[in-house]
């Protein structure tokens, strides 16, 4: 039996019930969906997936973000320059798997056996992503390769690009379905397939430079932004917090007590995390659609598991479901049990 982790990158659960998506359809008739599957907070890429490989929050995986402010090194981590595979810290899902594994366009691919690189996708149009991650997929299948999981990056980008309300954004959601509906027709043995997404979208029309703006109200700070949450480090917290929450911009001002019932305390989290209201972006780029934030919108994901021979289905349970479950999940239905305490918790019931 092979399993295959699909994750529609940015994918809102409002958006998807929009688009005509025929097989995700025959796959729900079939199987389990949910579209209030719990994302992590931030709901910026790396920490989403770093969350699903390794089923645990960013207090234990150490992903707060796309970027964070090493504090003894004095400088700036961004993952999309620092390799991930070296920050993560915790064990993720290919090392805990005991077979040969396959990761595509996975920001997080630590312990994979065989690893197609996101730069690879990157580094060409969007329009043509998608097609091509699924091409890379097709020319990995291989008979011992047991997990494969593969990321549609195109999803996001062009949900940042046009907007999660364009109808360009419906048309990417519509090909990864006829993607996928492909690499059932390309398995020949039994499979199980899990589809899902590192967080939703909201739309936005303002960028914010956060740092700036506590500038010129007089603060001295670093803000570290991952879209639409921000990380702020200062040594004034209490005058800097109250600032904040006079800004029209401003959201959710998480202050300690606040940042440890979101499971973000770590070493790297800033001393105070902001979120911006809807139609607000912290990041440098001009964007029509973005995430990073504590809304329904980008907390609120579609989950969808399918098992070609019905084995798992009536032992799954997809009430209140969270991405951190998705780890322990597929760990359980291997019917592996390693000696690692997630925080996520298996939706597959039988053992």
């Amino acid at each position: 039996m092979r399993l295959f982790l699909f994750i529609l990158d940015g994918c809102p659960t409002t958006e998807l019930k929009v688009a005509n998506t025929p097989f995700f359809d025959e796959l729900s008739a079939g199987g389990k969906i949910t579209l209030e599957c719990e994302a992590v907070f931030p709901t910026a890429t790396y920490t989403g997936h770093s969350s699903i490989i390794t089923g645990t929050y960013p207090d234990q995986h150490g992903m707060v973000g796309n970027q964070f402010w090493d504090r003894q090194n004095k400088c700036i981590r961004n993952f999309d320059y620092f390799d991930p595979n070296e920050n993560i810290m915790a064990p993720t899902l290919f090392e805990l798997l005991p077979f040969p594994t396959c990761s595509i366009c996975e920001p997080v691919s630590k312990g994979a056996s065989v690893i197609v690189k996101k730069k690879i996708f990157d580094e060409m149009p969007l329009e043509k992503q998608n097609q091509s991650i699924f091409n890379h997929l097709e020319s990995s299948l291989a008979p011992d390769i047991r997990f494969y999981m593969v990321n549609f990056q195109g999803v996001d980008g062009f949900g940042e690009r046009m907007g999660p309300k364009s109808s360009n954004y419906l048309e990417v959601l519509e090909e990864c379905d006829k993607l996928i509906s492909k690499v059932k027709d390309k398995v020949k043995s039994e499979f199980i397939f899990i589809i899902s997404a590192d967080h939703g979208m909201t739309t936005v029309h303002t960028n914010i430079n956060l740092e700036k703006e506590l500038g010129d109200g007089g603060f001295k700070v670093k803000c570290l932004a991952s879209h639409r949450t921000c990380h702020v480090y200062s040594d004034d917290l209490g005058e800097v917090e109250k600032y904040l929450r006079t800004l029209p911009f401003v959201d959710k001002v998480f202050n300690s007590a606040e940042i440890k019932r979101a499971h973000l305390t770590h070493e790297r989290t800033g001393d105070l995390v902001v979120c911006a209201k809807t139609g607000f972006e912290f990041g440098d780029e001009i964007l029509n659609g973005s995430h990073g934030g504590a809304t329904q919108a980008e907390l609120k994901v579609p989950l969808i598991i399918f098992d070609s021979e019905n084995r798992v289905i009536e032992d799954i349970s997809i009430h209140s479901p969270r991405l951190i479950d998705i780890c322990p999940t597929i760990l359980e239905i291997f019917q592996i049990k390693p000696m690692v305490q997630f925080q996520g918790k298996s939706l597959y019931k039988k053992y």
